[in-house]
């Protein structure tokens, strides 16, 4: 079957993917997107040709879709600063491949009945152009890629470069702190990202009374901006930056023993 190109839009949102057969789900968020596919950012990319159901997780916008794992890469510890983070392009799967797997010889049986013979199509004359759009299933640019954002959060008022996120909860901090913390990242949403290699303050609120904030120096590794650029305008679903922590053996030094303390 050919596959139609379309256009890749940035779109940054939460997932939860699960292989054909298995009832534990893994977690991951998009890096682009189109109609016909969108590649997950996940520590546990599946093989290719594995058959998947996704979960896009945006409280307004959510939808469940079935598809196939068209390539995966994965990557290890620091190399993910350098080469991007492990993942995997999926490709979506229409109705009608759905109800090919379901009654595959009822369609063919249908398929011969329904068959009219046609004649031979006229040439039709293409206008100029430029070449089609990449394919949506193609790895993003080999750039460091941000992990998932904590939550709500965005700059203090009136504070160029100052930026402040709060947790949820112990399990959201110890979720970032485990998957990005550690390997030296953090993802910051906010409408106002700075820009792309500036350096920014982070002040993370910590979700104990007990702990006191903590402040982070961080380099802006990636940026995406709340609006799309498409031609089409519309809001990004998830703007933000990516950061790369500065300092980070001081900063494990401060949130380890907190982090351990929670897990304990």
């Amino acid at each position: 079957m050919s596959r139609r190109r379309s256009v890749r839009r940035p779109r940054r949102v939460q997932v939860q993917f699960w292989k054909r057969g298995e009832p534990a789900a893994y977690v991951g968020y998009t890096t682009n997107i189109s109609m016909t596919g969108m590649f997950v950012a996940t520590n546990s990319p599946v093989a290719q040709g594995t058959r998947v159901r996704v979960e896009v997780m945006d409280r307004d916008r959510g939808f469940m879709v079935e598809g196939v794992v068209a390539h995966a890469r994965r990557v290890q510890g620091d190399l993910a600063r350098v080469l991007g983070h492990s993942g995997m392009g999926v490709r979506f799967l229409s109705v009608e491949d759905l109800v090919r797997e379901l009654i595959p010889a009822a369609h063919d049986t249908a398929r011969q009945t329904e068959e009219i013979p046609q004649p031979p199509p006229q040439p039709v004359e293409e206008p100029a152009g430029p070449p089609p759009p990449a394919s949506p299933l193609q790895a993003p640019p080999l750039e460091a890629a941000p992990p998932r954002p904590p939550g709500p959060q965005g700059p203090a008022a009136g504070t160029p470069g100052y930026f402040n996120v709060h947790f949820k909860g112990t399990e959201e901090f110890l979720e970032v702190f485990r998957r990005d913390i550690v390997q030296g990242g953090l993802f910051v949403s906010t409408i106002q990202p700075a820009r792309l290699m500036e350096t920014v303050t982070v002040e993370l609120h910590l979700p104990t009374a007990e702990a006191d904030s903590v402040l982070l120096r961080a380099r802006v590794v990636q940026r995406f901006p709340p609006d799309t650029g498409d031609p089409v305008p519309g809001p990004n679903l998830l703007s933000g930056m990516g950061l790369e922590l500065l300092d980070l053996p001081v900063i494990l030094e401060r949130l380890q023993p907190l982090a351990d303390r929670l897990m304990g």
